[in-house]
């Protein structure tokens, strides 16, 4: 069996957690990520090329460290959300989920009965390859796997009181982009639409005992979301952290290099 979830028992005792996601499908960047203290990396599945093969080999690197490493299924098919889990994933997010039946529809993907219809498998990690008492197997498994959903859209807020009561659901991931979209401003993470949506959401989630997750495009904002109550902050991608460091690297030297006076 895998070890324990560290990441699902932070979000149950109330702790806020820092990570960020994961779009360069590279086993090597998961293994930087993780080498250092975040909380969390998400493997993206949606807006990257990752393969099942590819992503598992990163949730092993992350593995080997404190690091939990979630998924980020390409859609909410039942198919696609077992193959995700059974590659060895103990957390995973699920997109575009806008009302309790879809919630519902997740958690029993991701359970074994009796709490859900999750297809029994035993020949994977999550079971030793087989193991001789599948029957624990399951129940641990069951105990140990965080289900989390992405709401990512202006229907999905006005509805998150009905989607928070849903049963085994541990957190509820605010998509601010597609939100901004989908209320008129796209990319206009500060608008108070948006934020209002942010606090909102936030306050009615964690009413209902359930972790709140956002994304942080800078500082600011991962201030805005704790100030807000989220615990589950998920702060730039790998990518744009390098473009980001890179680029601000490379405005001071051509700063420095326009104010050098010329040599006499």
């Amino acid at each position: 069996m895998l070890p324990t979830n560290d990441l699902k028992q932070k979000l149950t005792q109330k702790e806020t957690v820092f990570g960020t996601w994961s779009s360069l499908s590279s086993p090597n960047a998961i293994s930087a990520l993780c080498s250092t203290a975040l909380d969390f990396v998400i493997v993206d599945m949606e807006h990257t090329s990752t393969s099942f093969e590819t992503a598992e080999n990163m949730l092993k690197s992350a593995q080997t460290t404190d690091c939990t490493p979630l998924i980020q299924t390409s859609d909410d098919r039942e198919i696609t959300i077992l193959r995700a889990l059974e590659v060895g994933c103990q957390a995973i997010l699920v997109p575009h989920v806008e009302d309790p039946e879809a919630a519902s529809r997740v958690v029993r993907a991701c359970k074994y009965y009796p709490e859900g219809n999750r297809g029994m498998g035993p020949h994977t990690r999550h079971h030793r390859f087989g193991g001789d008492d599948l029957k624990t197997s399951f129940a641990y498994v069951n105990q140990e796997t965080l289900v989390g959903i992405l709401v990512e859209g202006s229907d999905g807020v006005e509805r998150i009181s009905e989607i928070a009561r849903t049963p085994d659901l541990d957190l509820i991931y605010l998509g601010i982009y597609d939100i901004s979209q989908s209320v008129g401003v796209p990319g206009e993470l500060l608008h108070p639409k948006v934020v209002d949506g942010l606090k909102r959401s936030a306050d009615t989630i964690r009413d209902r005992g359930l972790a709140a997750g956002s994304y942080a495009p800078n500082e600011q904002y991962v201030q805005l979301l704790i100030s807000a109550g989220y615990q589950f902050i998920a702060y730039l991608n790998d990518g744009a952290a390098l473009r980001t460091h890179f680029d601000s690297f490379m405005s001071n030297r051509l700063q420095s290099k326009r104010i050098t006076p010329a040599s006499s």
